[in-house]
């Protein structure tokens, strides 16, 4: 009874994997919250700190730069050790440095606190992706992944919206730092709890074994995988630069207090929260229909979403109510983006890989994209002279980005079938 209690084959979908996802969910909301409320603090503390653009930008940057280089190590955690374990552990330590956020007084504090969340939050994305992908289906992949990455917006909302109204009402922009960090340790304490699977290895196999690290190289053997790389790194370069960027822009174009551009940026991204799922929805569908149907749906959201972006940023030059419009549609394509080129990354990587396929892309794109999105935008602000008008041109210059993403994946496109075809995602159960 014991053998086939330890061979009992992973659940795949049910109460269980819902539980999962939902515990998943609340914990990438906090994740982006944490992110959020130092977008919406920015301007504040640029102010009380006596910031450059150029050192505000390197704030977002220092941030993902942490994300990067710590990204691989804990995906080889996640992925040798304990999905559930790491996990929990990564939710405690972002939400303390998110407190300890708080408590800074100058810039390389600043930038210490911050490298350190993001360092908590390296190899959470990866770690969840790799698990959802295993408790469910494939043939519903790309719309739990969608459900997963609406985190995404509504931690987004609640960090803008009320980290916002925290730092109006104290009049302090160290205040939501502290009140975020609580909800990020509890759901951190939950997560040790939940079902997982058991590790991928060979009988026998050490923790780190020469097998595992020799076989890092065949993941580079799969077109689809670098070639997906390659376009997350154009695609983070944009995303995140307008996600770091936008509160301040609203703040220095229209005058909003804090709590008035988080507000309203928080609600641009909570009217657009349907967008992730949906955009899942539609991938899927095509998929079924068309062999190529996910890389093909990127590209033409990327092609969209470039479009878009130049609407929204000349609509700042106009009444508040053109850019709120703009930027809904914006938002839609960004947060259609993610969830699908996660998907194709699940889809043509082995089981046993997986999560440190994840880390090794996440790592590659954000210290290719995402770190170098938010620190441009701020240094060709200030040598444009700083100000509205300086920001504004810096978002102008970066959104072709977006176009150079969509020609990436209409040629994964050309390898995608043949890569996902070969992939089996049966595992067991954990002990």
């Amino acid at each position: 009874m014991a053998e086939k209690k330890d061979n009992k084959e992973y659940k795949v979908g049910g109460a269980g994997s819902v539980f999962i996802l939902l515990m998943l969910f609340l914990l990438y909301a906090m994740n982006y919250a944490d992110r959020a409320i130092l977008s919406v603090a920015l301007e504040p503390i640029k102010k009380a700190l006596s910031l450059t653009d150029t050192q505000a930008g390197l704030l977002q940057s220092v941030f993902l730069l942490g994300v990067a280089l710590l990204t691989i190590p804990a995906s080889m955690l996640v992925e040798r050790w304990s999905r559930r374990k790491s996990i929990a552990i990564m939710g405690i330590v972002w939400s303390i440095a998110t407190y300890a956020t708080g408590l800074c007084t100058n810039f390389a504090q600043m930038a210490i606190a911050r490298f350190t969340v993001g360092v908590g939050e390296a190899g959470y994305v990866t770690g969840g992706v790799g698990w959802l992908s295993l408790s469910f289906p494939k043939e519903v992949r790309s719309r739990i992944i969608g459900i997963f990455t609406t985190g995404i917006q509504v931690g987004t909302a609640l960090g803008l919206i009320v980290g916002g109204i925290i730092i109006t009402q104290t009049q302090d922009w160290r205040s939501p730092f502290v009140v975020f960090a609580i909800p990020g340790v509890i759901l951190g304490i939950i997560a040790f709890f939940l079902p997982d699977y058991k590790t991928i290895k060979q009988q026998g196999e050490a923790f780190f074994s020469k097998s595992y690290f020799s076989s890092w190289g065949s993941l580079f053997k799969i077109r689809s995988f670098y070639i997906d790389i390659i376009g997350q790194c154009f695609m983070f370069f944009v995303l995140l630069a307008f996600l770091s960027w936008m509160p301040a822009m609203l703040m220095r174009i229209y005058k909003m207090t804090p709590a008035t551009a988080g507000l309203t940026y928080g609600l641009v991204g909570l009217i657009a929260i349907v967008a992730a799922p949906l955009g899942g929805f539609i991938a899927d569908k095509w998929q079924k229909r068309n062999k190529n149907g996910r890389p093909f749906f990127i590209a033409t959201s990327s092609i969209l979403y470039g479009v878009f972006s130049v609407a929204m940023v000349a609509a700042l030059s106009y009444p508040v109510e053109w850019f709120i419009v703009m930027a809904i549609v914006q938002f839609i394509f960004a947060n259609m983006l993610l969830p699908v080129s996660l998907t194709i990354r699940t889809d043509v990587t082995p089981a046993n890989l997986r999560t440190t396929a994840y880390g090794i892309g996440t790592f590659i794109t954000f210290i290719v994209g995402g770190t170098l999105g938010p620190a441009s935008v701020g240094i060709i602000s200030d040598t444009l002279g700083g100000g509205a008008s300086g920001l504004q041109t810096a978002l102008f210059c970066i959104i072709p980005a977006a176009l150079i993403c969509a020609i990436v994946y209409f040629i994964l496109a050309k390898y995608y079938n043949s890569d996902s075809a070969k992939i089996n995602d049966s595992v067991l159960s954990e002990k």
